[in-house]
């Protein structure tokens, strides 16, 4: 699922992404040294965890679901036949059901009666409904279950619900469709709903005549039901995880095409559908979807398995995207591009969003993960392999040097909490399932795949990659079956280079000195922690480190020195060469700390253009963490800024402009000290903004015009009147007819401008464009976040309300909300709305909890001081938050580490901004 960093979610969509996050994969290249510690201490799994799973006594073959949705009633009747083996003698069957009417159930063997339910006992905590039955079964036999039940189509966005949207008259009707990752099958059909519990799946909807109606196969037979109705019988899928079901109906229509079948062995159709008067958006994602559907078939050395592919937009929709196996459901913003509106940045994201949910029709779909636990078999992988697929069909997107700001530093950055988790997490019950779907199971797992593939070569990972889903297709895998596959593949025994970083929170910092002579360092690894200091029993592991040391003129990457003892001595030339680096193109999951004349010695490198731009990166993300976790003084940072002032990348500028935003959130509360910082943003923004200036040339490069675009926001909000003032004049002339006065990125920024400096007039007229269903949901979802950068009190309790209300869809509140943390006297009032409105907040999520961890880190992880972190302690401890607790962890853990940064440099940054003459 494509979550995000919601959103999978790379769900938890930030202001540099439109949609929830999507996420992230992994696999690294490591070896665990012979004299490690006892790692049970040190958070590893060695033994499985106590799963709270179903009897195995009987286990389902196959489903025959028949379903009848009524789109007006909002319900939906069904029967369920379920052909099952009985293993163990028993009188008693449970399976999941949730929030289900059972109205009759009985069981089938051979050419005898019908056995009846003699009682349906439902357990609404576990989920689970019991099927008592007077004669007992006989273990080896085999039956068919039958069900009959009732059903709501729910508005939570789970199991079997309903999407609303407005036909072209302006009515409002309603689409049913369905949302099963991870434990919400049981929501639509009773059903065995674990990923272990595979079978094969026959669906029949029985639907209005003028409806469509989509399963994860093709259709067998249409029939007619009579009174108006048919039922619409697909064919039987390849055996499968209930989570990988899908169904649709509603009013649809769709554009097609064909892959080259090149590589599949024959042409896939594949379809994107949507709601009516918006198929042509659907194109963008189709040439894409045809494109990488072989690309996959290549390098898995594996043909798509099913006969077609759908692809289709859904209204209100939780997570980004869902890869259900054939159907892929998506939110509108993650599958749609109007090809005259639609921003570079969103168009970019469909891209990406497709290509990950594709790779799980065979990493996820086509091999599954046992249990929830090996969830970044997954998600980590496909977030690695998608961003392989865009690299492929769109190599100018330059997509793996934005993947060290969206996945690598989002990765570290959760990873650095004490409240992290490890890429393997064991979990116990469906309740904690939700909570892993994060930047650790999603980004991190991907930044190892990363590392690993960079150390064993991409020839001999997809060897592996290709014995492992051979070996497990159809059926389950573990993390030790790939790296069994892997380790054929390469000769390199991979177990024992992954196991420590998968089974182990965190991950080390290198801290390099210098040894007389001039010709070696000593590197030095310890465990990194925002917090700083770690304490010995934190500090407990080795990692295997690949080094990659780079000097001038290095022809080839030094992968050959890697660090798995506490110190090693490695042979640089650091008398004669101008500078060292490791970590070379940042490919490593660690933080390096230099000597104070190494830091120089790359300042002036990065400053001469002599750092390629991925280690400009991690050159300058690795100061700015340096800093916060106090290994050394933020001065030191801000000084590092200075080689970056004639910078020309985007992706290095986004960097920045992110470590600069958290400078501005931590000391926003120091009233002499705020408006320097800003002033110092706009020094290095500003310049950049007048030499891109508004307008683009016809045949721009898109990141240079997202650059434009990130300029224009930073140095207006910032204070550049001469920016300010061009935006408001633009903003005028937009918002009087003339559109051609902002382009597509730079629509956005001008928005969160003229919002910030403005007042009601600038308010009320990006929320009307929001409102506007004629604008691309992209561009209506930048409106609706840029209101959020309103500095009028009462501007923000109207978009509070707003927020709330039925204008603003569910999955979208975090849009309206997320920017008000930005500007810290709004704070506290973004703190009290989420407590005022809490009972009617966890009443509509209550399906979603994990849409609850993403308000709860926007209201409050941006706060210092200890008063507030005590305060909003004091809050949830009162609240049955077990659901998204573990976000609740990890903003109590970032407000006390950065009130500790802040009480540590206060004095150190106000020095350093006074000697500079900000």
């Amino acid at each position: 699922m494509s979550t995000g960093p919601v959103w999978k979610r790379r769900l938890a969509v930030t202001l540099a992404l439109l949609i929830v996050p999507l996420i992230a994969m992994l696999v690294v290249a490591w070896r665990v040294d012979k004299s490690l510690p006892d790692m049970t201490s040190v958070a590893t799994q060695d033994a499985v965890e106590e799963r709270e799973l179903l009897p195995t006594n009987v286990t389902p073959t196959h489903y025959d679901l028949l379903l009848a949705p009524n789109l007006e009633a909002l319900t939906y009747t069904g029967e369920v036949r379920i052909k099952v083996h009985i293993n163990e003698e028993t009188s008693e069957i449970v399976l999941h059901s949730n929030e289900l009417d059972l109205l009759k159930a009985s069981l089938i063997m051979g050419d005898a009666a019908p056995l009846q339910a003699s009682r349906i006992e439902l357990k609404k905590e576990d989920e689970t409904a019991h099927l008592h039955f007077e004669q007992t079964l006989a273990a080896g036999s085999k039956a068919t279950l039958f069900v009959s039940f009732h059903g709501v189509l729910n508005d939570l966005m789970v199991g079997f619900y309903r999407s609303k949207y407005k036909d072209a008259q302006g009515a409002e009707k309603f689409m049913a469709t369905t949302q099963f990752e991870p434990t919400d099958a049981r929501r639509a059909f009773p059903c065995w709903d674990e990923p272990m519990q595979k079978a094969t799946f026959g669906v029949t909807l029985r639907v209005s005549e003028g409806l469509t109606a989509l399963s994860n196969m093709d259709v067998a037979e249409t029939t007619n039901a009579g009174d108006g109705l048919k039922e619409v019988r697909f064919n039987i899928t390849p055996v499968m995880s209930t989570y990988l079901l899908a169904f649709v109906v509603g009013e649809l229509e769709f554009i097609e095409a064909h892959t080259s079948g090149k590589h599949n062995g024959r042409a896939i159709p594949c379809r994107v559908y949507t709601t009516p008067g918006k198929s042509a958006q659907g194109q963008f994602a189709l040439d894409v979807a045809v494109q990488v559907l072989e690309y996959f078939a290549d390098v898995f050395g594996i043909a798509y398995a099913l006969p077609k592919l759908d692809q289709i937009a859904i209204g209100d929709f939780e997570a980004g995207a869902m890869e259900n196996w054939g159907l892929v459901t998506y939110r509108e913003v993650a599958l749609l591009v109007d090809a005259a509106s639609t921003s570079s940045r969103a168009r970019q994201q469909v891209a990406y969003v497709v290509s990950h949910e594709l790779a799980h029709q065979w990493f996820g779909n086509l091999v599954t993960m046992e249990w929830w636990s090996e969830l970044w078999l997954n998600e980590g992988f496909a977030t690695w392999v998608g961003t392989l697929a865009v690299d492929h069909v769109f190599p100018e997107y330059h997509i793996w040097t934005q993947f060290l700001v969206d996945d690598l530093q989002r990765a570290l950055a959760l990873d650095a909490l004490r409240s992290s988790h490890p890429i393997q997490v064991p979990v116990r019950r469906s309740a904690e399932i939700s909570q892993i779907f994060d930047a650790i199971s999603y980004s991190k797992g991907g930044s190892a795949i990363r590392m690993l593939s960079s150390y064993i070569g991409l020839d001999n990972f997809f060897r592996g990659v290709r014995a492992y889903l051979q070996k497990h297709k159809y059926a389950n895998a573990s993390t030790q079956d790939l790296w069994r596959a892997l380790s054929d593949a390469s000769g390199v025994d991979v177990n024992e280079f992954m196991a420590i970083w998968t089974r182990t929170i965190g991950y080390p910092i290198l801290t390099v000195d210098e040894l007389p002579g001039g010709t070696q360092i000593q590197v030095r690894q310890n465990r990194y922690l925002s917090a700083g200091a770690v304490n010995d029993d934190e500090d407990q592991v080795l990692w295997w480190v690949p080094l990659r040391v780079a000097t001038p003129g290095s022809d080839t990457q030094r992968t050959t020195d890697v660090l798995t003892t506490r110190n090693a001595t490695v042979d640089v030339p650091v008398g004669t060469a101008k500078w060292y680096k490791l970590n070379q193109d940042t490919v490593g999951i660690y933080r390096v700390k230099y000597p104070p004349g190494a830091v120089a010695n790359l300042a002036t490198a990065i400053a001469a253009g002599e750092l390629e731009v991925n280690d400009r990166i991690g050159i300058i993300a690795d100061a700015a963490a340096l800093a916060s976790s106090g290994h050394s003084n933020t001065s030191d940072f801000l000084t590092l800024l200075r080689a970056y002032r004639n910078e020309t990348e985007l992706v290095v500028w986004q960097e920045i402009s992110q470590r600069l935003d958290v400078l501005q959130s931590v000391w926003a509360d120091e009233a002499d000290v705020i408006d320097k910082i800003r002033a110092l943003t706009q020094s290095l923004f500003s310049p950049l903004a007048k030499r891109l200036g508004w307008d683009a040339a016809s045949d721009e490069d898109s990141l240079i015009s997202r650059l434009r675009a990130l300029a224009i926001r930073y140095a207006g909000c910032s204070g550049d009147s001469a920016v300010v003032a061009e935006t408001q004049r633009r903003f005028a002339a937009f918002f009087g007819g003339d559109r051609s006065v902002f382009n597509t990125d730079t629509l956005r920024a001008a928005f969160v401008v003229a919002v910030r400096a403005g007042g009601r007039d600038e308010f009320t007229k990006v929320q009307e464009y929001y409102l506007d269903a004629a604008n691309p949901v992209d561009q209506q979802l930048a409106a609706l976040s840029s209101m959020g950068f309103a500095t009028d009190p009462e501007l923000l309790d109207e978009l509070f309300a707003f927020a709330l209300s039925d204008r603003v869809r569910n999955q979208d509140v975090h849009q309206a909300i997320m920017a008000v943390n930005t500007y810290g006297p709004s704070r506290t009032r973004l703190w009290q709305w989420y407590r005022d409105n809490y009972a009617l907040l966890a009443t509509r999520y209550r399906a979603s909890m994990s849409y609850m961890g993403i308000l709860v880190r926007l209201s409050v992880a941006e706060f210092t001081g200890t008063a507030r972190a005590n305060e909003v302690e004091a809050f949830f401890a009162a609240l049955n938050t077990s659901k998204f607790q573990r976000v609740i962890d990890q903003s109590l853990e970032k407000i006390r580490s950065n009130t500790r940064w802040l009480e540590k440099d206060r004095a150190d940054v106000a020095a350093w901004l006074a000697s500079n003459a900000y």
